[in-house]
């Protein structure tokens, strides 16, 4: 379950990716920071063009198929067994992460 310590580094993280126009080196080591080895699969996906919105759906390519992402909800197994439990440390798969990032990257 995310502390009270990840959230406000979570909520930092956000707000500088809200003024961001690129993921530079500074933005990738703050999300690993914050989102430790999923951080790091996101940041691949989205540099590898694996997000894509179609007929209004968020999907992004995994290891090895696309999944559905609605807001910080994602159809893949590390979100229904560990993150909705409260099994792990953080808030989101890197599949809904990385949709997340490249949202708010593209917003301007």
């Amino acid at each position: 379950m995310p502390t009270e310590k990840f959230l406000e580094k979570k909520r930092k993280l956000f707000e500088e990716l809200k003024s961001a126009e690129e993921l530079d080196e500074s933005l990738e080591k703050e999300i690993t920071n914050v989102y430790g080895p999923r951080g790091e699969r996101a940041i691949k996906v989205i540099k590898e063009n694996g997000i894509r919105k179609e007929e209004g759906r968020w999907l992004v390519q995994g290891r090895e198929e696309e999944y559905e992402v609605v807001k910080s909800h994602c159809s893949c197994y590390d979100y229904v067994l560990n993150i909705t439990p409260g099994k792990t440390e953080v808030d989101m798969c890197y599949h809904a992460l990385a949709k997340n990032i490249y949202e708010l990257l593209h917003s301007h």
